[in-house]
């Protein structure tokens, strides 16, 4: 009876020491899956991290923001964007570039498993643009220039002891060309202008586009003797014979004869660049006056800003 009650009770002590090692295998096997899960886990949010601030793109970048989170597989990722600085660069009289620094904190979490990176990045614009210096004359002719009537010719620096056409601001058989001014050529100005086809405009010229265009007339045979007033740049494929009235802020060029007469009244510059022989003409009551800042402010419609795709500068993981 004895033996048999031995017996049973070292069998119970024998389960029970199984018992316990099965239990701690058990434990470390869950212990070694969770260990496992969380570094898996902890390794797709650094990845997350880092994607987050690698697809930053210009429409992210803000002085001060947080983006809302971008769900991405089994996580997500979220950034903190602030401006850190700007830094400009002038290349030549028609080109520069701006730099704008951000710092990024980019947060990746998977499983309640977060991981940030502390990243700079920068964004760069390049911008190219037509200095006025390009346009220094009220008038300028490929030929002859013909004063007559009451026309008047002048610019910031005229005095009143000066003669009506002040030599300072008109020049005659001038040697230029339209890419030379503008940076374009005549076909692409003219893709990206507003068109008159065999037309003249009248009323308000100034165009309404965001941003605004240029205006091309392509000219009709007709004078022109309508009642036009604006600003901008104005360009004439073709002879412009003026016998209405016309007031304009900004650049006129006419590809062709230019013929002024009636009670034009010009506020920055006119060009005519004739493969003809015949003179240009200013005559009846013409008012040019050559105005940088209504220049500049034409130009404006010229420049061309390029964004680059942001770079990262440099990253590190944070606690």
């Amino acid at each position: 009876m004895n033996r048999r009650a031995s017996a049973l009770i070292l069998g119970l002590l024998v389960i029970l020491v199984l018992s316990i090692l099965s239990s701690s295998f058990l434990y470390k096997q869950i212990n070694h899956s969770f260990v496992t899960n969380r570094y898996a886990d902890s390794t797709r949010a650094l990845w997350l991290a880092e994607s987050g601030l690698r697809v930053v793109d210009n429409d992210a970048l803000c002085d001060s923001c947080t983006s809302a989170p971008v769900n991405v597989g089994q996580g997500y990722f979220v950034r903190n964007i602030t401006k850190i600085g700007e830094k400009s660069e002038i290349i030549n009289a028609t080109a520069s570039n701006t730099t704008t620094y951000y710092e990024v904190n980019a947060t990746g979490t998977v499983s309640g498993v977060s991981r940030t990176i502390n990243g700079v990045v920068n964004a760069k614009v390049s911008t190219l643009s037509v200095p006025a210096g390009n346009f220094p004359f009220g008038v300028q002719s490929s030929v002859d220039i013909k004063f007559q009537g009451a026309s008047k010719v002048f610019g910031e620096n005229t005095t009143s002891s000066d003669p009506d056409q002040d030599p300072e601001y008109y020049k005659e058989n001038s040697s230029f060309s339209f890419p030379d001014l503008f940076g374009y050529t005549t076909s692409e100005i003219k893709g990206m202008s507003t068109l008159y086809n065999n037309t003249w405009p009248s009323g308000n010229v100034t165009d309404t586009n965001t941003p605004p265009r240029p205006i091309w007339v392509k000219a009709p045979s007709s004078s022109f003797n309508g009642n036009v007033y604006g600003s901008g740049i104005l360009i004439v494929e073709g002879d412009l014979k003026i016998t209405g009235k016309i007031d304009f802020d900004g650049i006129i060029y006419v590809i062709g004869k230019l013929f002024m007469a009636g009670t034009p009244l010009i506020n920055g510059t006119i060009l005519a660049e004739s493969s003809a022989s015949v003179d240009t003409t200013v005559t009846g009551t013409a008012d040019i006056q050559h105005n940088t800042t209504a220049i500049e402010n034409a130009l404006e419609i010229l420049e061309r800003h390029t964004a680059f795709p942001p770079q990262v500068v440099s990253w590190k993981e944070i606690q």
